[in-house]
C-alpha cells in the first residue's frame, strides 16, 4: 500500500467509528424518549383513574345532597 492509499483507509476507518459513535448516542436518544413515552402513559393512566374516582366520589355526594335536599322538603 502507498502512503496515499493508507490515508484513505485511516480516513475511511475515521468515518465509520464516527458513524458508531453516531449510532450509539442515536440509540440512546431513542431509549430515552421511548422511556419518557412510557412514562406518559402511565401517567395518562393514572390521571384518568384518578379522574373516575373524583367523579364517582362527586356523583354520590351531588347524589346524597339531592336526597337531603329532598328529604328536607318532604
Amino acid at each position: 500500500m502507498t502512503g496515499r492509499d493508507d490515508e484513505i483507509v485511516q480516513l475511511l476507518r475515521d468515518i465509520r467509528s464516527g458513524q458508531q459513535e453516531h449510532l450509539a448516542l442515536y440509540r440512546d436518544v431513542v431509549q430515552r424518549s421511548l422511556d419518557t413515552q412510557q412514562l406518559s402513559v402511565d401517567l395518562q393512566r393514572r390521571s384518568a383513574r384518578l379522574y373516575r374516582v373524583v367523579v364517582s366520589v362527586a356523583a354520590v355526594l351531588v347524589a346524597g345532597l339531592l336526597y337531603y335536599l329532598h328529604s328536607l322538603s318532604n
